[in-house]
């Protein structure tokens, strides 16, 4: 697109907190999913709306804002991937992974979306490198790092967990190294139970295990995971349930590997497990070990595995340069570092390089016969109608997620799942906005009762408070996605 707008809500979603902290009105934010209390901020990470305010305050509240928030921690991504490769296999491995790194399909899209994956990806990093050193100031600098982290993502214990692994075997060995962790284990078990669970109700705080616990035993592989999100009555699954879950998860991951990371180097990596150990690679082992099985038992999305996939990378790449080494050795070449390095660059850039340059340049091209590119996506559009048709201080239900409050400056709800659902808040609603917009996706589905209503806004009576004010087409013509769209307004009867 010619024009720049974001393609991730949730990156807008964090944009719509560091809106209100700009203009002064506090850690608030303008969109509820359904649930009670509505527009609260519980379990949202702190630290990345308070830097996407920081880019705020230097460039304005505006896409291209939230797109560099992103856009920075990718570059400096690619960097501490090239540092930490550097330091712990040499300065081959750390170019080559910072290059496979930067050509990740993935990453290149969070970058480019606002997304908060590049901040937390290089935070992981970041902290491994700090302590990587034997220098106990630039130890201090990894520790304040993993404490960031905290605050990054819920997901952050997990790579928290295995850095420190990392750090006790890289300092004091494996078998000392294991007790001190077992100990660290027990001490952030209980401080997570006794102090941040408490606390966690009247600060932005995250209770690891409580939170963990509730994640396990709520989301069933049998429903959408917005289902909860939507009101859904939860069932506590029962150990059966869950085993069956983590199974289909893991089988879907596995189906999946070439969609989540580059499948040649994750070989690699696996090839590379079975030579000799090394406190990084034990450490990265359980990172990803946990960081799979947790996906698997929570919420299934490749997004929550992918902060593991720069570390397979600089492991796979180390692993290939093993092999390539091992084989000039071999054949007993006078110049063996040239062809290590020539070889090595050559299978990398041809198996891990080479096909993100094909999409970025090649299927490009037919860009602009599928698409508008210079015009805004559909939901931009609903979105800025919605804004042209209520009042700054309605509060709207919509199916349009994040969107109506980052482009459409209203408070927002997301629909519930059943009309029904919303009489008994009647009076926080406003008006209620239905669209087309991703109307059969199976996250945003919009079923029977709310397909009558949309489908005749004028005679509906699920709802008999609210009354039609207002029918909305879009023109294909119009929008990115040349897709035509519909959307209708219901006001509340005052």
């Amino acid at each position: 697109m010619n024009n720049l707008f974001l393609t991730f809500s949730d990156g807008a979603k964090f944009a719509v907190i560091a809106r209100n902290l700009f203009n002064g009105n506090g850690f608030i934010t303008d969109f509820s999913f359904w649930g009670s209390p509505f527009f609260g901020t519980s379990g949202v990470p702190y630290l990345i709306p308070q830097i996407m305010n920081l880019f705020f305050k230097f460039m304005g509240v505006n896409d291209l804002a939230v797109v560099s928030f992103s856009f920075f921690f990718y570059l400096l991504l690619i960097i501490f991937v090239f540092l930490l490769g550097k330091k712990l296999f040499g300065e081959l491995v750390g170019v080559i992974s910072a290059l496979a790194v930067a050509a990740n399909l993935n990453f290149i899209d969070y970058a480019t979306s606002g997304a908060s994956e590049t901040l937390f990806m290089f935070e992981i990093v970041l902290a491994l490198y700090l302590l990587s050193f034997k220098k106990i100031w630039i130890n201090f600098l990894g520790f304040i790092t993993l404490g960031i982290m905290y605050f990054s993502r819920p997901q952050a214990f997990i790579f928290i967990a295995g850095i420190l692994f990392f750090f006790v075997i890289l300092r004091w060995g494996f078998k000392k190294g294991i007790l001190y962790f077992l100990g660290l284990g027990i001490s952030g078990f209980l401080i997570d139970k006794f102090i941040i669970y408490p606390l966690s109700f009247k600060y932005p705080l995250t209770p690891i295990f409580m939170r963990g616990l509730q994640s396990i035993l709520t989301y069933s592989s049998g429903m959408a995971v917005s289902d909860g999100l939507r009101g859904a009555v939860s069932s506590t699954l029962t150990l059966s349930d869950i085993f069956k879950k983590v199974f289909y998860n893991l089988y879907n991951f596995y189906k999946a590997i070439p969609e989540i990371m580059n499948p040649y180097l994750f070989a690699l990596f696996v090839i590379g497990l079975f030579k000799k150990p090394s406190p990084f690679k034990i450490s990265v082992l359980f990172m990803v070990g946990l960081t799979f099985l947790v996906t698997a038992l929570t919420i299934p999305f490749y997004r929550y595995l992918h902060p593991i996939v720069p570390l397979i990378y600089i492991l796979g790449i180390a692993t290939l340069v093993q092999i390539i080494s091992s084989f000039a050795e071999n054949m007993k070449l006078k110049d063996k570092s040239r062809y290590v390095v020539v070889i090595s660059t050559i299978l990398v850039l041809f198996f891990a390089v080479g096909q993100t340059l094909g999409v970025l340049f090649l299927d490009s091209r037919f860009e602009r016969k599928l698409h508008n590119i210079d015009k805004a996506p559909i939901y931009v559009e609903m979105s800025y109608k919605l804004k042209d048709i209520t009042n700054p201080d309605d509060v709207i239900l919509t199916n349009l997620d994040t969107w109506g409050s980052w482009y459409g400056e209203r408070k927002t709800v997301w629909f519930p799942l059943e009309p029904e659902m919303i009489i008994s808040k009647e009076n926080e609603i406003d008006a209620i906005y239905l669209t087309s917009y991703k109307m059969d996706d199976e996250n945003y589905y919009m079923g029977e009762k709310w397909r009558e209503i949309f489908n005749n806004p004028k005679e509906q009576n699920i709802l008999p408070n609210y009354k039609f004010a207002g029918e909305y087409e879009f023109s294909g013509k119009d929008n990115y996605e040349r897709e035509s769209g519909r959307a209708i307004l219901l006001k509340r009867i005052k």
